[in-house]
């Protein structure tokens, strides 16, 4: 494994832990689409930006109505 993908692999058990810790509600696979996004599109942030909102978008309509709403 090359020392990047060493950075990756830490970033993204970062990551997990502060989501299971602070977030345990927060669906693992949009994060984990979100990290995968972002490291394909890093040398065009706003391309990555524009991905993470469709992903966001996708994850909202497929999301249960809840009462109130």
């Amino acid at each position: 494994m090359s020392e990047g993908s060493d950075e990756i692999a830490d970033l993204r058990a970062t990551v997990e832990e502060i989501r299971a810790t602070k977030y345990p509600t927060l669906d693992q696979s949009l994060v984990n689409d979100i990290l995968r996004v972002h490291q394909q599109y890093a040398e065009d942030r706003a391309e990555a930006r524009k991905q993470t909102e469709l992903l966001i978008n996708r994850w909202a309509a497929a999301q249960p109505a809840s009462e109130g709403r």
